[in-house]
């Protein structure tokens, strides 16, 4: 009687060790698919924000080298034409008045130049910060008389890194192109508010359906606007309807 007992007391331990090995290997497993999920998860993360910066840089190298080349190339073919104009008014004076309308509209298109290439130039956005930016930017947007831009800023100081910084020109300049191409706008409005940060740009124009509109292939200036948003760590809103303008609202996203 005593060894059939000791024999169910061994079977019920070698069955009770058998649960656990097997209850510990599953354990063993499971944590280990757990750390290499982890590890291919962060795997990527640290991928995809490699890709992003390296997408980053290029696209800032590709406009700061077109900034010089406008400024360098064109600026200068710009100036060579003011100064032959200048030799053609010498030797034929007859002909004054009308070199004088010329240089005028020359003497335009070289101030739009030289905005146009500041505004492209990450350089000066470093410099000047992002306030003095986008004020450049409204100076140009107002000289080119399709509508007329307000600015409001208030005191304080940028909140936002470089690279935030940088981003969040690049979205203003973004948008604005859509408005000068789509909108329809006679104003637009800039508000920038420093702490808590939110950047707030509004038009006038006509709208568009959103949905319509972001699920087209014609969406390209929309979709980098998001995309930009996404990379500078910020969430953008887009509120607009058909017949009742486009407003676009930046804030920081909240850790």
């Amino acid at each position: 009687m005593n060894e059939i007992a000791l024999s169910i007391i061994l079977v019920t331990l070698l069955i009770l060790l058998l649960i656990a090995g097997i209850a510990i290997s599953f354990f063993l497993a499971n944590q280990q698919r757990m750390r290499q999920e982890r590890l291919l998860s962060e795997t990527k993360t640290n991928f995809e924000r490699e890709l992003r910066q390296v997408e980053q840089e290029v696209s800032e190298h590709v406009m700061g080298q077109f900034a010089r080349e406008l400024h360098d190339n064109i600026g200068q073919t710009l100036t060579s034409m003011n100064f032959e104009i200048e030799n053609r008014k010498h030797d034929h004076p007859e002909h004054k008045e009308g070199y004088n309308t010329i240089q005028i509209y020359l003497a335009e298109a070289t101030k739009q130049l030289r905005l146009l290439s500041r505004t492209l130039n990450n350089d000066f956005i470093g410099h000047s910060g992002l306030y003095g930016a986008i004020q450049l930017e409204v100076d140009r947007l107002n000289a080119l008389r399709r509508f007329v831009v307000n600015l409001k800023m208030d005191a304080g100081i940028s909140t936002l890194e470089k690279d935030q910084e940088l981003m969040v020109f690049r979205i203003v300049q973004e948008i604005a192109q859509n408005a000068l191409k789509h909108s329809g706008a006679k104003h637009l409005l800039i508000n920038l508010q420093s702490e808590p940060f939110e950047l707030t740009v509004a038009d006038d124009g006509k709208g568009f359906d959103y949905e319509a509109v972001i699920n087209s292939n014609k969406a390209s200036g929309l979709r980098n606007i998001l995309k930009r948003a996404e990379l500078a760590a910020l969430n953008c809103t887009i509120q607009t309807k058909l017949g009742e303008g486009t407003t676009y609202i930046l804030k920081k996203v909240q850790p």
